[in-house]
Order: C-alpha cells, then sequence, then structure tokens
C-alpha cells in the first residue's frame, strides 16, 4: 500500500491532492496497528524470506506508519503556495522515507538493513536542502550528509566483517553461530565500528554537531523524521 502512494500523488488531481494523499496514508497507519498483535509473542513474525516483524521492531514499524500522515498534515500549509509538481514531489519523498524506514525496521539481513538505513539519507537531504526555511539550509544538509555517512562506514566494514567471520548475516541464523569474545582489541575496535553509527545518529555528544543545524534549517517534516 506505501509503494501506491508514489502514482497517488501523481495521478490524483491538483484539487484532491493533500486530502487523498492524507486519507491513503492514514489507511495504512490503521492496518500498520494490526502488527501490535504479534508483540507479545517471543520470536518473529515472518511475512516473507526478506522481511519480519519481532516486539522491538513492531512499535517501531507502527511509529513509522504513523508519522506519514502526521507529516502530511504538518506540510500541508508550508507547501500551499509552492507549485503543484513540487507538491507531488514533496510528497513522494515523504513517501520513499517510509518505504525506506519500513524496509530498514522489517529487515532480517543486516546488509539490507544497512542500505535501507543510509538510503534515508537521500530524501531528508533533498526535503532539508530544497524545503528548508533558512539561508544556511545548504551548509545544514551537507553536515548532515557527512557524518552520517563518515560514521555509517566504520558500520559497513563490521558488517562485513561479521560475514567473513561467522558466514552469515541473517538475523535468524546469526545467535547460533560462532560468538565473538572481544578479546583482542582488533575486536574492541569491530564493536566500536558497530556502534558509532548509531551513536552519530542518537546523537552523542561531540558527534552531534549536525543534528541541531538540520533541525534548524529543515521543514517541519524534516525535523519530524529526524
Amino acid at each position: 500500500p506505501t509503494l501506491m502512494l508514489v502514482p497517488t500523488a501523481w495521478l490524483t488531481p491538483s484539487k484532491c491532492l493533500w486530502p487523498t494523499t492524507l486519507a491513503h496514508s492514514m489507511v495504512i497507519a490503521l492496518l500498520s496497528l494490526s502488527w501490535l498483535k504479534n508483540t507479545m509473542e517471543t520470536g518473529w513474525s515472518t511475512l516473507n524470506p526478506f522481511m519480519a516483524t519481532d516486539p522491538l521492531s513492531t512499535p517501531l514499524l507502527v511509529l513509522t506508519c504513523w508519522l506519514l500522515p502526521l507529516m502530511i498534515l504538518a506540510s500541508q500549509n508550508h507547501t500551499a503556495t509552492e507549485p503543484v509538481n513540487r507538491q507531488r514531489m514533496y510528497i513522494s519523498l515523504l513517501t520513499s522515507l517510509q518505504i525506506f524506514l519500513i524496509l530498514a525496521f522489517g529487515a532480517t539481513e543486516v546488509i539490507m538493513f544497512y542500505v535501507m538505513f543510509e538510503a534515508t539519507l537521500i530524501p531528508t537531504l533533498i526535503i532539508i536542502t530544497r524545503w528548508g526555511n533558512q539561508t544556511e539550509r545548504l551548509n545544514a544538509g551537507i553536515y548532515f550528509l557527512f557524518y552520517t555517512l563518515a560514521g555509517s562506514l566504520p558500520l559497513l566494514v563490521a558488517l562485513l566483517l561479521l560475514q567473513d567471520h561467522t558466514g552469515t548475516l541473517s538475523l535468524f541464523t546469526l545467535p547460533f553461530s560462532h560468538p565473538l569474545h572481544l578479546s583482542s582489541n582488533a575486536d574492541k575496535l569491530w564493536w566500536a565500528g558497530c556502534l558509532l553509527a548509531f551513536l552519530v545518529k542518537m546523537p552523542l555528544y561531540g558527534v552531534h554537531l549536525w543534528l541541531p543545524k538540520a533541525h534548524v534549517e529543515a521543514p517541519v517534516a524534516g525535523s519530524m523524521v529526524l
């Protein structure tokens, strides 16, 4: 249903653009509540071989689905004076963000999670730089891009090392693989590489300088995503 929001945004007549996309996204948000029935179970609820939910990812998925109608509500007046094609592109970018976040939180392969986690940078960067309110929005976008990319590259190296060591990056089989004991300095560097990307996104003091700029320069929907 989320993928169908993109043609909805481009094929809907301009007078009905915002009500139609809001109604469509609200239906998706209501349907997502059905995932909550499995949150008390231990283990995974498999949707397909590449996507599954568990008690940790399910609330994040539901939050992601509810975020889109709220972003559309918050952005309607902000973009009302712009050309219709820019409004359609704005809605498409918000939709792509939801798609990437759903794929990230529901992924059962860690590399798929990494790719989708980082793919959210692209629409967020465009939203900040093209629809930001202040003159420093391009500078804020560059800060946002390079801080998060620099923090995530050690995570990619750590995941490739984990794949080489265990032979799998599937969250179904990874708990049963040969464990890492973190005894050497190289193992501790691996652990730090696994954490760094998330500490930048949290953000931890010292790697947070991108966040004030991005929040100030981004439109309301951009701040909601961040």
